[in-house]
């Protein structure tokens, strides 16, 4: 940054205060649960419109790098068992494509790739779409017209300026809207020691005003990797957002288990300074748990838990586990974790990791070139999506029902001809406030193992998924082989469908129909790819949903792009 961009961004924040508060002691706690951190929040401030912000002279990026080096989690191969229900119903696609528009990446104005991978992540507000890749963001309306790109610590550079969180833009980007709040929540953490969780919640249902900005601290000041954020909007006690991240240790120096994080989601949208961070660290033989992330009009119940899912193949090779993180009091912090590698666990039709039972590592192929693209099979992909049924009243008896309550996830695994193919689940059960142990005693709604039509051999991988207000599901991934650029496809069904088959794909390419120019490949850049993608619905109307992940235009290293399509079901309504 310059000394003349200093003083225009000094000049233009508003009541901006930094305010480095003591971290609380220990509170009480269920003395079987793991220990209880908690923090207020290290740095608070409240920027200036993001749109202003965007105009000031950005610091360049010099060169290109590998973003943050996920570390991959070991896994145990317990042998090649494969789902046989692997292969797209008879039925054609049944979605009609809407939008279709370039995302910030090789071909967006003003842009230049700085490193690999994107982290494609995307949030849908009420008339905007938010697209954030590392380590650049931008605002969009509905019908493609985009700002500029944005790097990612822009907000917290100017609310709370000398901090590690504007000081640092790492990367493992994070975008939501809190749907119940109408408000946009960004995360990204800080990789450089001390480390640090940089969060920012709008003022306004528009992206492009004021953020209250804040800085965590890092219990145990280990390597945060692979954060997740939900978003819990019950109103009761356990309404929050929550994290997870993958502790590596000070200096990244070992795995030490997956850290699961609670924040006071009132206290945050307030823009309160006291705003509470609780944490619990889990044990290094579980990893990679996703937070439950609120879709629906209608919340969780309020009595209900926030749950967690992951830690792939740490048992065996038909299980996942389930966990729930229990608020009592937000101040004094009072909380509780529930679950283990060996409790709560959910029985799933058996899989075998991805690339030959290893749970990822490089194992895709592309045309054009020798190298092949990874696979982070060894966990769940973002989002562990959920959806509550409105309570309806019967016309004819009278009888009000409570519906259901719906989660949605998938991973990668491996497909009966030898690649990957999209392992994707709906778990269900009644809208009643329910425990983590009770949901893991019941068996998948649905469940496929999705590898294209008869006779395909392409790979699919790196997914997200969620449905609709009828019910019916979509799910968006990336698809290459030998033959196939890599791609971005989308299979899904209607609620009247056969249970556990998606229909067959609309794929975007060159050579399709929804043409995007994918003509090209990733030689190199460290083989990296992904590292997720994100599926949304729409909150307006309940019924469109969006996609986002990468592509390649060109065969380059370190050049990818990125698409924003929709898509929308005719029954929805």
């Amino acid at each position: 940054m310059t000394r003349n961009t200093a003083r225009i961004i000094g000049s233009s924040m508003l009541a901006m205060g930094v305010l480095l508060l003591c971290g609380l002691p220990l509170s009480a706690q269920d003395s079987q649960s793991p220990k209880l951190t908690s923090s207020h929040a290290q740095a608070f401030g409240v920027t200036a419109r993001l749109d202003e912000l965007a105009k000031l002279p950005q610091p360049p990026q010099y060169g290109v790098h590998e973003a943050n080096p996920v570390r991959l989690l070991p896994k145990h191969n317990f042998g090649q068992n494969v789902d046989p229900a692997q292969r797209a119903a008879v039925y054609p696609s049944e979605f009609s494509v809407i939008q279709n528009f370039l995302g910030v990446g090789n071909g967006f104005p003003g842009y230049s790739v700085p490193d690999a991978p994107p982290d494609t992540t995307m949030a849908v507000g009420d008339t905007q779409v938010l697209q954030w890749v590392n380590v650049s963001y931008t605002v969009c309306s509905k019908t493609g017209s985009c700002g500029p790109a944005i790097l990612g610590n822009t907000l917290w550079r100017n609310g709370i300026p000398s901090t590690l969180c504007a000081n640092n833009n790492d990367g493992d980007i994070l975008a939501q809207f809190d749907r119940k709040a109408d408000r946009w929540v960004l995360m990204q953490n800080v990789f450089v020691s001390p480390y640090a969780v940089c969060i920012a919640v709008s003022t306004s249902p528009d992206a492009n005003g004021t953020y209250n900005v804040y800085q965590f601290s890092v219990p145990g000041s280990g390597f945060p990797d692979y954060p997740k954020l939900g978003i819990w909007s019950s109103g009761g006690a356990s309404d929050g957002y929550f994290t997870s991240m993958n502790n590596f240790g000070p200096g990244g120096s070992g795995f030490r288990g997956p850290q699961p994080c609670g924040y006071d989601r009132t206290k945050l949208l307030a823009g309160d300074p006291t705003a509470e961070q609780i944490c619990f660290q889990l044990s290094g033989s579980e990893d990679s748990l996703l937070p439950g992330d609120v879709d629906s009009p209608s919340g969780p119940p309020s009595a209900e838990d926030e749950f967690y899912i992951g830690s792939v193949g740490d048992v065996d090779n038909s299980h996942l586990s389930l966990y729930s993180m229990h608020i009592t009091s937000w101040t004094p912090a009072v909380a509780s974790i529930t679950g283990s590698p060996n409790t709560q666990l959910l029985t799933v039709a058996t899989y075998s990791g991805s690339c030959s039972g290893s749970f990822g590592g490089d194992c895709v192929p592309q045309p054009g070139t020798s190298s092949e693209v990874d696979s982070l099979g060894d966990r769940l992909m973002y989002r562990f999506a959920y959806w509550a049924d409105a309570t309806a009243t019967s016309a004819a008896t009278s009888v009000r029902s409570a519906g259901f309550q719906h989660w949605f996830v998938n991973g990668d695994v491996l497909s009966n001809g030898g690649q990957i193919g999209v392992r994707w689940y709906e778990l269900k059960a009644n809208k009643t406030p329910i425990t983590a142990a009770f949901l893991a005693t019941l068996p998948p709604y649905q469940q496929q193992t999705y590898a294209g039509t008869t006779g395909d051999s392409n790979y699919r991988w790196m997914g997200s998924l969620t449905r609709d207000n009828a019910g019916d599901i979509l799910l968006g991934y990336s698809e290459s082989s030998s033959t196939v650029h890599p791609a971005i496809g989308l299979a899904g069904r209607k609620s009247s469908d056969t249970l556990s088959t998606l229909s067959d794909e609309t794929l975007f390419c060159a050579t399709c129909a929804n043409v995007i120019h994918n003509n090209g490949a990733q030689p190199d850049t460290s083989d990296r790819w992904g590292d997720y993608s994100s599926m949304r619905i729409d909150p307006v109307d309940n019924c469109t949903f969006w996609y986002t992940t990468e592509y390649y235009m060109v065969l380059a290293s370190f050049d990818w792009s990125t698409q924003v399509v929709s898509a929308k079901f005719p029954g929805c309504s």
